[in-house]
């Protein structure tokens, strides 16, 4: 197209490619939008979809046509999309500097970094007001090519880009290195490819600025025009496509959490009936409960304590014999279930502790020492989880239900003779 013809299509125009990007951004965006979360680092991440995907739509050149026209402002649109593209680009050093924890020099480049991007959205603002624009000329980039405003327009606007996205990668670079899932770390390296490409993209743009401004010969011209609409094509995929893993994944993990909350429910009804007292708040109808999916992490940390908390209340009705001779049950069990003889060992000593106490033993304040009764708390809230669940499956085997049951029947027979 040139400048002279009012039709065409300038920038990234309609594309299979380009359409499926901004589905998956806006796809996300919304639902970030629906389920805001409790984390502090969900509405940054938040903004920089909405952000992101904004800018992306308004790069179609139908798009900004139309909202030029609609509201009669010339290439209102193009200003739009570089703001929206500048304020995404703050955010994203926010969110990189929170998950890379940034201290000291890093800091200071970080803020740096900031400063010139909002002093070059106050500039963008000021030079789009003083270059001459007509709704019947669209793209002032293309009409007023050789202009001292437009060159300094464009060029603060790639220069604004490269900044964020060099500090980007330099601080994204040092969090990539922490992250032990495969599946997190590729996605994060195709963030980081996504922030690559988007620099080789300002790149060309700068190269095109100043072959169109001095009347040079454009290398990426006739047959190979199609290369800066596939550099921010391939930046947005892989920006998009590797946070899109990223959310998904944290869609998974809530899910996991609710299921786990849901699942656990047995044990906590069965500790809360035998050792009522440690439920924390209202408790809700069973039908609420699992029609509720809001805050599945806090509900589950909060399963978790309420249960263990059962749990040791219930370990003051096991007597020092009791649990030593739960230990040597278990370490004489030919066939242990589960294959975890911790595991086993504490779910037999918390059933034989709920039965001592149903069956009306006496509550002891002696407890054997740390070394002999080992419970399995994990170092997080899904390896809890998982434990509780394996206490639940193995609570429910013959074997500890039988034990249990011989070991409170000795118990209640030596109580019998010490009273007679």
């Amino acid at each position: 197209m040139t400048c002279s013809e009012p039709v065409g299509e300038v920038g990234v125009g309609l594309s299979l490619v380009w359409l499926s990007i901004l589905a998956v951004l806006w796809l996300v965006t919304l639902l970030l939008a629906a389920f805001p979360g409790r984390s502090p680092r969900r509405r940054p991440i938040a903004l920089l979809f909405l952000f992101v995907s904004g800018a992306a739509t308004l790069g179609g050149y139908g798009v900004r046509r139309w909202l030029d026209k609609a509201t009669g402002l010339p290439d209102g649109a193009i200003l739009a999309g570089h703001i929206l593209g500048v304020a995404g680009v703050l955010t994203v050093l926010e969110l990189v500097a929170s998950l890379s924890r940034t201290t000291g020099a890093k800091q200071r480049i970080l803020r740096t970094a900031q400063s010139l991007l909002l002093v070059d959205i106050i500039l963008l603002v000021a030079l789009f007001a003083a270059i001459p624009r007509q709704l019947d000329h669209p793209d002032f980039g293309c009409w007023h090519a050789q202009s001292v405003l437009v060159v300094s327009y464009e060029v603060l606007y790639q220069a604004a880009l490269g900044t964020g996205l060099t500090v980007a990668i330099v601080l994204f670079r040092t969090r990539v290195r922490t992250v032990s899932k495969p599946l997190l770390r590729n996605a994060s390296y195709m963030i980081i490819s996504g922030f690559a490409v988007g620099l080789s993209y300002v790149a060309v743009r700068c190269l095109y600025l100043v072959t169109h401004a001095f009347a040079l010969p454009y290398p990426f011209a006739g047959r190979f025009s199609f290369v800066p609409a596939v550099l921010l094509e391939l930046m947005l995929g892989l920006f998009g496509l590797g946070t899109f893993i990223l959310g998904f994944y944290r869609i998974g993990v809530f899910l996991r959490r609710l299921f786990r909350y849901h699942r656990l429910r047995p044990l906590w009804t069965l500790l809360d009936q035998a050792a009522p007292g440690y439920v924390l708040g209202p408790v809700r109808s069973t039908w609420a409960d699992r029609l509720d999916i809001r805050g599945a992490e806090h509900r589950l940390y909060r399963r978790a304590i309420e249960i263990r908390d059962a749990q040791w209340e219930l370990s003051k009705f096991s007597s020092p014999a009791m649990t030593e001779r739960t230990i040597r049950e278990t370490q004489n069990a030919r066939h242990t279930p589960g294959h975890n003889a911790h595991l086993l060992s504490e779910t037999l000593d918390l059933e034989t502790a709920r039965r001592a106490k149903l069956a009306g033993l006496p509550r002891t304040d002696t407890r054997p020492s740390q070394d002999s009764v080992t419970w399995s708390g994990g170092i997080d809230l899904d390896s809890e989880s998982r434990a509780l669940l394996a206490i639940q499956r193995l609570r429910q085997d013959p074997w500890v239900q039988e034990t249990a049951e011989a070991i409170v029947l000795e118990a209640r027979e030596v109580s019998s003779a010490a009273n007679s």
